[in-house]
């Protein structure tokens, strides 16, 4: 799954999702009292176990968002 879909998903389940955070190419996502980065490397396929493990971070899974 891309990034963009990805923050698609997340922004859907109500994250509250902040792009000027900082140098980079990441973005800070805040869900359920929870943070954590996302990267944003251009087209980068991530693998669905990258993403869950940042789903794990704000206290819900990947499947739960889908």
């Amino acid at each position: 799954m891309k990034t963009k879909q990805f923050l698609k998903l997340l922004k859907a389940a109500g994250a509250e999702i902040i792009k000027n955070r900082g140098k980079g190419g990441h973005y800070l996502v805040k869900l359920n009292g929870k943070q954590t980065t996302v990267p944003m490397h251009g087209d980068t396929d991530y693998d669905p176990e990258f993403l869950d493990d940042m789903c794990k971070q704000l206290n819900t899974r990947l499947r739960n968002i889908q």
